[in-house]
């Protein structure tokens, strides 16, 4: 088995370093395990794999929650969640750098993305903080870490791909991630607050409750679509997909017909982009039929299962593992990627020693999350690096303390099951 996993993630592994787009490293590996051990991988079962990758009604709403979440980019929602955070938290020492936060967790809400969050709201704060007097290194770090509340807030791609590799009802998932969504946000506020006081770094006037009143008035529909998410999955009104069939109709009605800053035109090159994005997503869980049919033929996840139960059964430690193991992957892979790899071969595993699933998802997530900071790849790092243009080594040692906040919230998690489950039990 040894040589077989060798010869399946060493290809895998080496076309991502030769420059090889994620799902045609898969496929090589797929290739070159069939060439290496033919009689274990029929030609007939690679087609039937690829097919079967994505043969669910459930993953319609991948591509839904990707349009709901470029729609509301393009339609004007990151100015009135921006006018919204900096009407809360902007008068505080800092004020830019905490409204970059706050603002990544209303915008969570709206995108699911922390490419899309860092995109939207770095463009127009990052230059905003530089031209305050506030260190360009410094500027990218805070956009790069607050993006990763994207993925946790519903909706949240990453936690549909996690619950439909695991089984696990999504709807439970979206509540699991509310609380330590919001609690990132916290985290992430307290580093920056610290940061901004020894720095000294300044504040912006209060602008008073009427203006903001007046801002919350103007976003209170763009954050009506979290909860339009989470109620219909909470109450089983709707199926995953058709809540981000709703999500998808209700973007485009407010960015047209309410809010009217998306044009037909500008809507056309909006499905556009959605589309790319779900395609890209979509083609790797395709490949990751064929890979992941070839892992558990190996008898992989049974084995990792046995050898985890003969070192603890203790469910906290083996979910403090298991995070070990996904941040070290993930300064290598990117989230999705790594959960359609990893998912199907750690859930036998969790669940044999008792881990709670849902639990597992969030954790799981949070810990790939983090690898989008943290180096070599931190895609996060460099796109965040560029809009200020700044030097990744200068954006690096700027999010040593946030990294700290999310790892430090991360082990909380861990530790303490009903900070994730709270709200599912509630509700569920």
């Amino acid at each position: 088995m040894l040589l077989e996993l060798a010869v399946l993630f060493g290809t895998m592994l080496a076309g991502m370093v030769l420059g090889a787009p994620i799902f045609f490293a898969m496929a090589a590996a797929v290739a070159a395990y069939g060439l290496a051990f033919q009689p274990k991988l029929p030609a007939m079962v690679v087609g039937q794999s690829f097919m079967q990758g994505i043969d669910s009604y459930n993953y319609a709403a991948i591509a839904f929650f990707f349009l709901a979440g470029e729609v509301m980019n393009a339609g004007g929602i990151s100015r009135r969640l921006l006018r919204l955070a900096s009407a809360l938290v902007g008068h505080i020492r800092g004020g830019l750098s905490h409204v970059n936060v706050l603002a990544s967790m209303v915008f969570a809400g709206v995108s699911g993305s922390a490419v899309a969050d860092a995109s939207a709201i770095g463009s127009v704060l990052v230059p905003a903080m530089k031209r305050a007097g506030y260190a360009p290194g410094y500027a990218a770090a805070v956009t790069a870490a607050s993006a990763t509340i994207g993925p946790v807030i519903p909706p949240s791609i990453p936690l549909v791909v996690y619950g439909l590799f695991a089984g696990v009802s999504i709807g439970q998932l979206f509540l699991a991630g509310v609380v330590p969504g919001v609690l990132m946000g916290l985290f992430l506020l307290a580093a920056s607050f610290v940061v901004s006081w020894r720095r000294n770094y300044p504040a912006t006037d209060w602008q008073g409750m009427g203006e903001l009143g007046r801002a919350a008035r103007d976003a209170i529909l763009a954050l009506l679509m979290p909860v339009i998410v989470v109620v219909g999955l909470a109450g089983g009104v709707a199926t995953v997909t058709e809540v981000g069939a709703v999500a998808a109709v209700y973007a485009i009605a407010i960015s047209l017909l309410v809010y009217r800053d998306l044009d037909p035109k500008g809507l056309w090159a909006t499905l556009q982009r959605a589309a790319l994005a779900a395609v890209t997503v979509l083609i790797v869980i395709s490949i990751a039929g064929a890979f992941v049919w070839i892992v558990a033929n190996m008898g992989l996840a049974r084995h990792l299962a046995a050898g985890v139960a003969g070192l603890s059964d203790d469910p906290t430690i083996i979910l403090a593992a298991i995070a070990v193991l996904l941040l070290l992957l993930g300064m290598v892979l990117e989230p999705v990627t790594l959960l359609i790899v990893v998912v199907p071969i750690l859930v036998p595993t969790a669940r044999s020693v008792g881990v709670d699933l849902v639990q597992l998802g969030v954790v799981a997530v949070l810990s790939t999350l983090i690898g989008l900071i943290t180096p070599p790849v931190g895609f996060l790092i460099y796109l965040t690096a560029a809009q200020a243009e700044a030097r990744a080594v200068a954006v690096v040692r700027e999010l040593t303390p946030f990294l700290g906040a999310l790892l430090a919230l991360l082990a909380c998690l861990i530790v303490f099951p009903s900070w994730t489950l709270w709200l599912p039990r509630l509700l569920g």
